[in-house]
């Protein structure tokens, strides 16, 4: 058995011993058995969640949350690397520009939060 397979079946008897239920699914990326762990579906090989969709609108509402958690990453990162540019900056100008972004980046966080707040008392 290679090193990889090894890992994945060493994670699957953690989740098993964890309380986690194997269930019949497979995930549709790797094929491995998917895992109830604590009422979400996971694939414990692939570590992620897994939910299953069955038109258009669920897979709408299934995507929200992660699209919502890549954006606040995202603007995160981005008011990372503002703060260090006002740090250096020295020109008003300049400092006023960042200041802009930091303002719309900041109310896109609040937004994005706020809206998977609803999300999540929806499920």
């Amino acid at each position: 058995m290679a090193s990889r397979e090894r890992d994945v079946v060493k994670r699957m008897s953690e989740a098993l011993k964890a309380g986690g239920k194997m269930l019949a699914e497979t995930c549709p990326v790797c094929g491995n058995p998917l895992f109830e762990i604590k009422g979400e579906m996971r694939c414990v090989s692939c570590d992620k969640p897994v939910v299953v969709v069955r038109d258009q609108t669920e897979s709408g509402r299934a995507l929200l949350p992660v699209v919502l958690s890549s954006i606040e990453t995202i603007v995160v990162e981005k008011l990372d690397e503002l703060s260090t540019r006002l740090a250096s900056a020295v020109e008003v100008k300049e400092i006023e520009e960042i200041a802009e972004a930091l303002d719309s980046l900041l109310a896109l966080l609040m937004k994005s939060e706020e809206l998977a707040r609803v999300v999540r008392r929806k499920e």
